[in-house]
């Protein structure tokens, strides 16, 4: 038979079942329906149990149900090496738990299992708010593990809930040590993660569309820190995806891994001439799954893994699945292979497809041969955009001779609209040229030297070779529409348009609102806060631990350990001391066992749950002789021990028992 207090109270079970809720509401987004669906059986069938509608489960419903996750898993994942997966194991084996639960060791390996799984959350998101609902579920976990090792008598109580913060509260000091000197293990997440998490924003392809769909989000795409006076809007072009293959509709970055050795060697930047002084800056990006990184034009870093592209951009090795920054210089004035192409390139540049957009074709090389100069022909084809263009969110659907259709017929389009038919047009009148995709601008903010990027900040533009001067920015949407480039498209449209369509309750829809522009700001500037000292703590590790302790020794590290483990212990080590105090026992209590021991010795023994007033009445019957004193001794420690009116009388109890004899042949037996 199992000793009752290893049973689970209600308040217990409660709080269990709520922190297995917490945690599959957590991953809700992540988990397929049926393990979704699965968690509420099991919690649905442990509440019925506890009420006693339904019995425990047989094992061969159990066996039926594992056996049942089995098969959902492999019909949902192709394979079990992954986050998801993974993930949703973890949680149908969690709820399956939750069935043979009967004890308190069953419950305290749950309350730890959702420990665990609550904190693969910070794996898929890094966010405050996110970090913030983990925090919460850890506080319902620790509730529920308070309350299982309460009294089964208690019923449903709140109070757990209260030492449970406490107690997180004490590990705070702790938590921070470790958090401040502990370095960071990129290698412990190398799991593969999701191949659709977090890749909204720019495409490595771009058809006519593709980019105006993104002006629907107000989804962050990266953040950045200057170190000096941030650069005029104008000149914030954030270059990250170079598309210099055209198949008649689509246009693609070339490989990495070309003949023309697109990837430079650090030591190596043949093809780009820098002037003038470098802008630094730190720019964190969101996760895109992606190899390429935004940067302003011709930028360097030194940051591992980082690499430089001979089309002036940044590339990482590894793709971007967790929220990263990295230090970047970039020089705004600058030559770009101004020396001439690589005969690979020359001919990549200028490659369009037989029979692609017949008209433009025709009309291009009627063009190239009345203006021979690239540049006059550049601000030819400009004045063209100018006069008779129109710039538009929603612009109308072209067929497969876009670029025709396009410049000769509907003639309103999005910034790729603009930047494709002008590289083609350039391609078409014999000059290299290829399309660009990034950002523009940003939301620059007043009072610190850093600028928000949104999606809806996603921008397209075309670069032409022109001898002598190396490749050359041109931006026809900037011909059509100047104020695109010198504002942000959260000041150029309301939520018409298309504007914002995918965020209804977008707080920049109200940033005219004096108080929302103001919550906007302060947002924004704890994100920034945010993402630099606590997601990009690595970088800032070092220098931040010299100031902190002068000079980073394993001595003084050590002694940070002992200093924050000792605040964390502090409340603990008070508590102990109290209780301990207060559980001391009285002296009365001793001196009466002392009289209680010489009465068993005359043959007297007192009983047991006899009172010490009632044993002096029973000696005092059996021996009238010995009872006026034994009589004497209870109401004196009665008196002292119950009476908070009256003085202790310690001494005269300790000499009544001190003077109390017996003679064991005067009792009765």
């Amino acid at each position: 038979m199992k000793r009752p207090d290893w049973q689970l109270s209600r308040n217990g079970l409660f709080w269990v079942l709520l922190a297995f809720l917490a945690v599959v509401g957590l991953h809700f987004t992540h988990l397929p329906v049926w393990v979704t669906a699965l968690a509420a059986l099991c919690v649905g069938w442990r509440v019925l149990e506890y009420r006693g509608a339904v019995p425990f489960p047989p094992w061969p419903f159990k066996v039926v149900l594992v056996l049942a996750c089995m098969v959902g898993l492999s019909m949902t994942y192709p394979s079990l090496l992954g986050l998801e997966p993974m993930l949703a194991m973890l949680v149908a084996g969690f709820g399956l738990k939750l069935l043979e639960m009967h004890h308190k060791r069953d419950a305290v390996v749950l309350v730890f299992l959702s420990y665990f799984t609550a904190a693969v959350q910070c794996v898929f998101s890094t966010e405050i708010p996110s970090f913030l609902l983990v925090v919460l579920t850890f506080v319902i976990a620790t509730t529920a593990l308070v309350s299982i090792n309460q009294s089964k008598a208690l019923g449903f109580s709140l109070r757990p809930s209260g030492m449970a913060m406490l107690m997180l509260a004490t590990s705070l000091p702790l938590m921070l040590a470790l958090f401040l000197v502990v370095p960071r293990l990129g290698a412990l997440w190398s799991i593969p993660v999701p191949k659709n998490q977090a890749r909204t924003g720019i495409s490595d392809t771009l058809a006519p569309g593709g980019i105006s769909k993104l002006v629907r989000s107000d989804k962050l795409a990266f953040r950045v820190r200057f170190d000096n006076d941030i650069p005029d809007r104008a000149r914030l072009y954030w270059r990250g995806v170079v598309m210099s293959e055209f198949d008649g509709r689509q246009w693609s970055q070339a490989d990495f891994f070309g003949p023309d050795q697109p990837v430079l060697d650090r030591l190596d930047e043949e093809g780009i001439v820098r002037l003038g002084e470098p802008v630094r800056y730190t720019l964190t990006m969101e996760p895109t799954q992606r190899r390429w990184l935004f940067a302003l034009s011709t930028p360097a870093s030194a940051e591992p893994g980082v690499r430089l592209t001979r089309d002036s951009r940044l590339i990482s090795m590894d793709r971007v699945s967790m929220s990263r920054g990295y230090e970047i210089r970039s020089w705004l004035d600058y030559r770009l292979e101004p020396e001439g192409l690589h005969p690979y390139r020359q001919e990549l540049e200028r490659y369009i497809p037989p029979g692609s957009n017949p008209e433009t074709v025709q009309v291009a090389a009627d063009w190239a041969r009345e203006t021979p100069d690239a540049e006059a022909l550049i601000a030819r084809v400009l004045d063209l955009f100018y006069e008779s263009f129109v710039y538009t969110l929603e612009p109308p659907l072209l067929g497969q001779h876009s670029a025709d259709e396009f410049l000769w017929e509907s003639r309103r389009g999005f910034c790729e609209h603009f930047a494709s038919s002008f590289a083609f047009f350039m391609r078409a009148a014999g000059h290299p040229a290829r399309v660009v995709g990034g950002y523009l601008g940003g939301e620059i903010h007043p009072t610190s030297r850093f600028v928000t990027v949104r999606q809806y900040d996603a921008h397209a533009w075309a670069e032409v070779w022109v001898e002598g001067r190396g490749w050359v920015v041109v931006d026809p949407t900037a011909a059509v529409a100047p104020e695109r480039v010198e504002m942000s498209l959260a000041d150029l449209f309301d939520i018409e348009d298309g504007f914002l369509a995918d965020s209804p309750l977008s707080l920049m829809r109200f940033r005219e609102i004096g108080v929302i522009n103001w919550l906007i700001l302060r947002r924004d500037y704890v994100d920034y806060m945010w993402g630099a000292w606590v997601l990009g703590y690595d970088k800032r590790q070092a220098g931040f631990l010299k100031q902190l302790l002068g000079k980073v020794s394993a001595p003084r590290l050590g002694l940070l350990f002992l200093v924050a483990a000792g605040i964390t212990g502090l409340p603990f080590a008070m508590a102990w001391l109290l209780k301990r105090r207060q559980s001391r026992p009285d002296p009365r209590d001793a001196l009466v066992l002392q009289f209680c021991r010489k009465m068993a010795k005359a043959g007297l023994p007192r009983r047991a749950g006899e009172g010490i007033s009632d044993y002096a009445r029973r000696i005092a019957h059996q021996d009238p002789g010995l009872g006026r004193e034994a009589l004497a001794i209870a109401q004196a420690y009665n008196t002292g021990r119950y009476d908070d009116r009256s003085p202790s009388g310690i001494e005269e109890l300790r000499a009544r028992v001190r003077r109390f004899r017996t003679a064991k042949a005067r009792l009765p037996g």
